[in-house]
């Protein structure tokens, strides 16, 4: 009668999970996948078990061959590895196989509960390298353990039985397959490794497409994703957002103005002056107050303004720069008519007006300390979005942002919310700072200022406004580049330890792009977005680089500093 099986069966023979077993239901799965990403079904830790790749591989059931097994490889980094035998593509597997992701990687049994008779261990093969004996079988005291009841209670034999002497041509058969299976491989290793010593010769791999169309040579290196293939794939995540925002006094609502003074000039003129206040030695602010009380000033606020961004969640979440969703945590934009500008200083008699002018400096709207001429008693400036509209790659619809920004305390990033009737697929996450370096390939997508625009215009079908609309349309920007340097904004730990004083960054090679682009995904070369494009930094000489925000910043607002999928 033959066994009925029940559960998959996970053995966790090394790594982080060594000691523990997972089981799964037989009926229920036709496939176990394995890897780092959390969709698997078997999940290896995502910071400890470097060796596996997120989407490493599967155990597939064959559900019109009974009891047949195999393993596929996903294209991981480090390669799979059966009783110590390296998987090309895929390969037949039997329960009681150990399987290895990567070499040094994690090591786990594959087995089934029950085990059926037939689907016994297979005879292993002595490892020439441990041993320096030639292969050799194990005792065939193993064939004995699959005798039934009846076998152990019949009379002592002389010779082999008939289901003996089946198990051992069996176990002939399965070892010469396995021998011959070893020997392609072998020889594959080594084809693959000629070629990649002469990569430089025979020019890219190419890889042929067999379908019912004609047949196309798809060039794929063995460098990774090429920028077109991290495009095409991440269009339609990469999203362009308009904003605006005031500041207004919690208290009341009103906008806050930044003041101004009429001075006469010596030809007779009137010209309004900015005013600022000195709040400590040294520490200059606009001297800011109600719209109502202020004759003469304007409104500490900000409109036309665009960025980027891209999804993170099916739900709608989009991650961008925190320059770009709360625009006044970072560095007010003076008009140009702010400077040089008057200032107050505290004196005997009160503020006087000091002789020194006020040239350019910088301020950030919600650290201010003053209103008026008093010090602030408690948060009642605050800042508000008057509009942030996100509009997707090549469509006219604007979606207004849902809610407040999530915003990072200490830096460049925040998370804004549309909602929508459909879900949609996010960009891939992946918290790269441990193993970034100077030099490796990157690919930056947003959407420019300094691009060129490109608008539609459509009839209007209301009969209520028929008027003509001129609408703009993004077209996202691909820019490719390096690492040109990793930037470490805080000490870690030694006396003498390396920092920068510009903050956690990294420095980027891409000069093709700029305002406009902040808060675009950095992407590797696995089309896994690593940074938020933050800032650039320019000379009078065009010298220029720019500067991206790990991921890791924004996985911290998300709730978890783990990769998503």
């Amino acid at each position: 009668m033959a066994t009925i099986v029940d559960r998959f069966v996970i053995r966790h023979l090394t790594g982080t999970k060594a000691n523990q077993v997972e089981e799964f239901d037989y009926k229920k799965y036709t496939e176990l996948t394995f890897g780092r990403a959390a969709t698997n079904l078997v999940r290896f830790d995502p910071e400890r078990d470097s060796a596996v790749s997120r989407e490493h591989g599967k155990l597939i059931r064959d559900t019109e061959q009974p009891l047949s097994f195999s393993i596929v490889d996903n294209n991981s980094r480090n390669g799979i590895f059966v009783n110590k035998s390296r998987v090309i593509g895929s390969a037949v597997v039997q329960p009681g196989d150990e399987i290895q992701l990567g070499n040094g990687g994690p090591v786990f049994q594959f087995d089934l509960n029950p085990r059926p008779v037939e689907l016994m261990m297979s005879t292993r093969i002595m490892d020439m390298a441990v041993s320096g004996k030639p292969t050799t079988e194990l005792s065939l005291a193993e064939a004995g353990n699959g005798l039934n009841d009846t076998d152990l209670m019949a009379p002592h034999k002389v010779g082999l039985g008939k289901q003996t002497v089946e198990r051992m041509m069996v176990t002939e058969r399965r070892q010469t397959t396995r021998s011959l299976m070893l020997s392609v491989a072998v020889v594959l290793v080594l084809l693959s490794g000629l070629g990649y010593a002469f990569r430089d010769k025979f020019g890219e791999r190419k890889t042929i497409v067999i379908t019912n169309k004609p047949v196309i040579p798809v060039v794929k290196t063995d460098n990774g994703l090429t920028p077109e293939q991290i495009a095409s794939a991440n269009t339609s995540k990469v999203v362009f957002i308009e904003f605006g925002y005031k500041l207004t006094y919690t208290p009341t609502g009103d906008d806050i103005y930044h003041e101004y003074m009429p001075v006469k000039q010596r030809d007779g003129s009137i010209v309004n002056v900015a005013m600022y206040i000195e709040t400590s030695p040294g520490k200059v602010e606009p001297l800011l107050g109600l719209k109502r009380n202020v004759a003469v000033g304007k409104p500490i606020a900000m409109a036309g303004a665009s960025g980027t961004g891209f999804v993170v969640s099916p739900q709608g979440h989009i991650m961008t720069n925190r320059h770009v969703a709360a625009a006044w945590n970072s560095y007010y934009d003076f008009p140009k008519d702010a400077f040089p500008g008057v200032l107050l200083v505290q004196g005997a008699k009160g503020w006087e007006v000091s002789p020194n002018l006020v040239q350019e400096f910088r301020w950030v709207p919600s650290e201010t300390q003053f209103f008026g001429r008093k010090p602030m008693s408690g948060k009642v400036i605050e800042g508000e979005n008057t509009y942030i509209d996100v509009t997707f790659n090549k469509n006219e619809q604007r979606f207004p942002a849902q809610g407040k920004p999530i915003v990072s305390n200490k830096h460049d990033v925040a998370i804004i919310k549309i909602d929508l009737p459909e879900t949609l697929s996010p960009v891939k996450l992946r918290d790269a700072d441990k193993g970034i370096a100077a030099g490796q390939p990157i690919t930056v997508m947003g959407y420019p200022g300094i691009s060129p625009d490109v608008f539609v215009g459509e009839y209007s079908s209301d009969f209520a406004n028929r008027n003509p609309q001129i609408v703009k349309v993004p077209d996202v920007t691909v820019t490719p580049g390096n690492v040109g340097k990793i930037l470490r904004g805080q000490s870690v730990g030694k006396a003498a330890a390396y920092y920068s004083e510009f903050g956690d960054y990294y420095q980027l090679t891409v000069n093709a792009t700029g305002s406009g682009n902040s808060g675009g995904p950095v992407f590797d070369i696995d089309g896994n977005a690593i940074g938020i494009f933050s800032a650039s930094t320019s000379r009078n000489d065009a010298t220029r680089i720019t500067f991206a925000v790990p991921i890791k910043y924004g996985l911290e607002l998300m709730g978890r500093r783990q990769v998503v999928e």
